[in-house]
C-alpha cells in the first residue's frame, strides 16, 4: 500500500510564477472534479471518483492527520475512458452509497523530483498550495524526513507555517455549506 504524505497551505495565484521558476518548468494545467461518496450516517467518505482533465481516479484513503500534515493510506487507480464515469457513478448508487460532497479543484501542477506540487483553486475556498510524496513508509514518525522536506520546499517559496491548514476540504466545504444555509 501507498502512503501519500502531504501538506496544504493557503496562497494566492501570484505564487504560480514564483513555483515555474523554482520548479524550472511551465505548470501544467489541471482540472480536478472530485465526487465522494458514502453510506447514509457516515462521518467520512467512504470512496472518491475524480476526473481530472482527460482521465478518471477512483480512490480509497484512510486519512490520518497531525496539525496540516497528512500521511494517508491510499488505493487508487486510474482509468482512461471518461465515457465510464456515469456507469462507476450509477454502481455507486445501486451498492447504496449517496453522493457525500463534491469538490472542483483548477489550476497547475508540477513535479519537482519525488514531489508532487500543485496551485488550486478550490471553488468556495480560495487559493492552495499543496505538496505531496507518495511513500511506502506508513506512519508519522516514518515520514519525518519527507514533511521536513515539504517544510523546506513551503519555505522557499515563502509561505509560512502559518499558512498551513489542519482541515481537510471536506471539512471547510461543509462548514461553508452550512454557514451558506444559516445565511440564506
Amino acid at each position: 500500500m501507498a502512503y501519500e504524505v502531504e501538506i496544504k497551505a493557503h496562497a494566492g495565484e501570484s505564487l504560480k510564477e514564483k513555483i515555474d521558476a523554482y520548479t524550472s518548468q511551465t505548470g501544467e494545467e489541471v482540472i480536478k472534479e472530485d465526487t465522494y461518496y458514502a453510506f447514509d450516517g457516515d462521518e467520512v467518505p467512504r470512496f472518491r471518483i475524480r476526473r481530472e482533465n482527460d482521465f478518471l481516479l477512483i480512490s480509497a484513503k484512510h486519512n490520518h492527520r497531525e496539525g496540516g500534515l497528512e500521511c494517508n493510506e491510499e488505493l487508487e487507480f486510474r482509468h482512461d475512458n471518461t465515457e465510464d464515469q456515469r456507469v462507476m457513478e450509477d454502481m455507486a448508487a445501486l451498492l447504496g452509497y449517496k453522493i457525500f460532497i463534491h469538490k472542483y479543484k483548477k489550476g497547475w501542477s508540477w513535479m519537482l523530483s519525488d514531489v508532487h506540487i500543485e496551485l488550486l483553486d478550490v471553488k468556495h475556498l480560495g487559493w492552495f498550495l499543496e505538496m505531496e510524496i507518495i511513500s511506502d513508509k506508513p506512519g508519522f514518525e516514518n515520514n519525518r524526513d519527507n514533511y521536513d522536506r515539504l517544510y523546506e520546499i513551503l519555505s522557499d517559496l515563502g509561505v509560512g507555517k502559518d499558512e498551513v491548514e489542519s482541515r481537510s476540504y471536506q471539512e471547510m466545504l461543509r462548514a461553508w455549506k452550512q454557514d451558506m444555509s444559516v445565511t440564506r
